[in-house]
């Protein structure tokens, strides 16, 4: 008498995995609010800290203190305007709506504060004079509009949302100003625009994102059973992505928040496939059968559509840009960890939780007219092979030439549609008053602390300040700029000689000392050892399209002019423009150092995986079209690069070889069972080209909700990954085929032996078993 067969692992541990997975939800569940809760952005972070722009900035930083501030306006907020100190004394009051009373702000200055000092004692300039100085600052082209400079304090910098709240809140408090009138920009409110930006809208756009999910694998399966298991399964994984950066301790900015969606849409693709071979083994066995058939048809291809597009998101590794590094390494982690949770929970739930097979026809062998479908395809494709191979290569040589005029973006317009408030109030600001962005530029003077020290004297220093301030103001680009100069007294030349010469450079230079400690509360003036630190603040225009690299090396060169005499001082270039364009230098090498790594890897894999060096390395052609394309069509047409349309490349190289390897799979099934490459096409198309096509619909228009997203990076990004798939589903129907037609090799028959070709209701491994 025969033992009964073995019972698999889902009957024996299924309740127990399933009873697991419910019992960790929770945790996730907590893990993935935290994260989202805890979402800050800085684009000071982006850098690393071994990099000379960033460790110049932080140096700045504890030199003349952080760029904290809010720019504060409204239209009519004039020199003259009542308001403008009304609002003023009600910003620099504690907030009393809490528990405690804070003080957001510290100092705050107003145009009209800045007018009375300059034309008051010690300086006594004259009103056009005055307002000569301020302009571009604090005062208009029309030396009446202006607006309030406030600083953000350390409380304020720990809780920016609620000091810009604070700021809006102060405006009901003023009679004849709301709210809605406010204009507020600066480095403050920046991370906070991104933070709402990132956050707004988020609940209904991941709603939206599963209304689609649902409804297309809904069509696809004809069963809510099926749909819900993999729905939820995905929904797991966007969880426990989400905690794994929560509880790993990871600070999380609008960047990493991609993972969760790029994890969640992964999972369906995946259980797609797993489902589609489930539904095709449910014509000739049980539902407990098929369950650990479809395992074992889907085991290999998942897995090795999770490695290589976790190579693929760790080649994103090698960036320098923080978020870029981030999002590679967790994606990979969260990408990994979905998969074993997808080939654990599946299986299991399919198996307690069987789908009627009645009425539930497969979509490989069912409909007659997709039957026709694909063998015409695989015939048509099989004639012209070496055409569309050819092509390929032709096309992607004339992307590889758009992405050589490929131009990346840092700056906060690309971050934000032209329509949202904070680019609205930037625009107003700029022009109406000046503009925003700050080039800094530290001129290190030795000083002269006795009558023997080669310093220089005081009056001498003031002079070459003024000069390398009037050099970079000549800068075209620069749109206003201030320093400890704006506010002195007319400079005596220090090169005159006479006793009236030099009388007058002793009155200056007795003014100055009287006014060191107020140039150090100003913040445009420190020590570092016996030298003077002395700080010019350039503005150039947010709005204007700058290469900021040409910028900064026309500063560079008009402040050397000025120095050419003064070898002994030493300048620094700090502020946001040469971050941004460090920021924009590196997103490129990145571009090009990551997807260069990420095709090197899954290559390697992919000839692995054919044993055959030249299938192998063809077969990334239809892999890598598609990120040529869209970069290329990029490059071509002039858009800028950002960092949401960086995420993409890398990742949609990954992704794309997910349905690659189930038809590849496939394929070699056919060849080892003894049919030709057509015929070997052919059943690829019916095991797998229904699957891709469900896949590549679910992912792409499930990532396209969220191009409704008003963070530029997320619509960016699934505007992309919408194009990216939907090509690479196209290149994977067409080009792929005719690569594997052109170089894989028929099984050599024995004499007398005749191929049979698996009918149309069965398949190779059915045959096989």
């Amino acid at each position: 008498m025969s033992s009964p067969p073995p019972r698999a692992w889902q009957d024996r541990f299924g309740w127990l995995i399933i009873a697991l997975f419910l019992a960790v939800t929770p945790v996730l569940t907590y893990g993935a609010k935290g994260a989202w809760d805890s979402i800050k952005n800085r684009l000071e972070d982006w850098l690393p800290d071994s990099f000379e722009e960033t460790q110049r900035l932080r140096w700045f930083y504890n030199q003349f203190g952080t760029d904290e501030l809010l720019m504060i306006s409204w239209d009519g907020c004039t020199l003259d305007d009542p308001r403008l100190e009304q609002y003023k004394a009600e910003l620099t009051k504690p907030d009393e709506s809490g528990d405690e009373p804070v003080s957001w702000f510290g100092d705050v200055v107003s145009g009209k504060d800045a007018l009375e000092s300059l034309t008051a004692d010690p300086l006594e300039l004259s009103h056009d004079e005055a307002l000569a100085r301020m302009e571009g600052w604090l005062i208009g082209g029309d030396h009446s509009q202006t607006c309030l400079v406030a600083i953000v304090s350390k409380a304020g910098e720990g809780n920016r949302a609620a000091a810009i709240d604070y700021a809006y809140r102060c405006a009901d408090q003023v009679e004849g100003v709301s709210r809605d009138e406010m204009i507020i920009a600066g480095p403050t409110s920046d991370g906070v625009a991104v933070d709402n930006a990132s956050k707004n809208s988020l609940d209904l756009l991941n709603a939206g994102s599963f209304f689609v999910c649902i409804t297309i694998m809904y069509l696809g399966f004809r069963s809510m059973r099926a749909t819900m298991i993999v729905f939820l399964i995905a929904i797991f994984c966007e969880q426990l992505s989400m905690s794994i950066m929560y509880f790993s301790g990871q600070a999380i900015d609008s960047v990493l928040t991609l993972v969760a969606n790029l994890t969640y849409v992964l999972s369906i693709s995946s259980g797609v496939h797993l489902v589609n071979y489930y539904r095709e083994s449910l014509v000739d066995r049980s539902p407990k059968e098929s369950v650990g058939w479809a395992l074992r048809a889907a085991l290999v291809p998942c897995l090795l559509s999770a490695g290589t597009t976790a190579v693929g998101m760790l080649s994103l590794m090698v960036s320098q840009i923080r978020p870029v590094t981030n999002f590679g390494m967790y994606a990979a982690a969260s990408i990994g960890a979905g998969a074993i949770v997808l080939l654990l929970l599946a299986p299991a739930a399919l198996y307690k939780f069987p789908v009627d097979p009645k009425g539930w026809h497969d979509p490989n062998h069912g409909p007659r007219w997709l039957h026709v479908v694909w063998n015409k395809l695989s015939i048509g494709i099989d004639s012209a092979r070496w055409g569309i191979f050819l092509g390929s290569l032709a096309v992607i040589g004339l992307c590889l030439v758009g992405v050589s005029r490929i131009k990346t973006s840092a700056q906060l317009h690309d971050l934000f549609w032209p329509e949202a408030r904070i680019i609205r109030d930037y625009n107003w600001l700029e022009d109406k008053v000046g503009p925003l962005v700050p080039i800094e530029v530290v001129l290190r003077m030795p000083a002269k602390t006795d009558e023997d020290s080669k310093g220089l004297k005081l009056d001498e220093e003031f002079f070459i300040l003024d000069k390398a301030q009037k050099a970079i103001a000549d800068v075209e680009g620069i749109g206003a700029s201030m320093s400890a100069a704006t506010f002195a007294p007319e400079f005596p030349d220090p090169k005159q000689r006479g006793i009236i010469a030099i009388s007058r450079r002793a009155s200056f230079r007795k003014i100055l000392e009287s006014r060191l400690d107020q140039y150090v509360e100003m913040h445009y003036l420190s020590t570092e050892g016996d030298d003077h630190l002395w700080r010019i603040s350039a503005r150039v225009s947010a709005g204007d399209r700058l290469h900021y690299g040409d910028l900064m090396e026309r500063v560079k060169k008009n402040v050397n002019a000025t120095l050419a005499e003064h070898p002994e001082i030493e300048p620094i270039y700090s502020g946001s423009v040469p971050l941004v364009f460090k920021a924009q230098t590196e997103m490129l090498n990145d571009l090009i150092k990551s997807f260069g790594l990420a095709f090197v890897m899954i290559a390697a894999i992919m000839i692995i995986l054919l044993r055959n060096l030249f299938t192998g390395f063809f077969s990334m052609v239809p892999n890598i079209l598609p990120t040529l394309i869209a970069f290329g069509t990029m490059g071509w047409l002039g858009v800028p690069v950002e960092v949401g349309s960086l995420l993409t490349a890398s990742a949609a190289l990954g992704i794309a070889v997910d349905d690659s390897l189930h038809f590849i799979s496939w394929f070699n099934k056919g060849l080892a069972a003894g049919a030709s490459r057509r015929e070997a096409t052919r059943l690829a198309y019916e095991h797998c080209g229904a699957a891709m096509i469900q896949t590549s619909l679910i992912c792409s228009f499930g990532l396209l909700v969220f191009a409704l997203s008003p963070f530029t990076p997320i619509s960016r990004f699934a505007w992309m990954m919408f194009s990216l798939l939907l090509i690479a589903l196209l290149c994977d129907l067409f080009i792929l085929p005719a690569i594997l037609l052109c170089f894989s090799k028929d099984k050599p028959k024995a004499e007398g032996e005749t191929i049979i070709v698996p009918a149309h209701e069965e398949s190779p491994a059915r045959t096989e078993s």
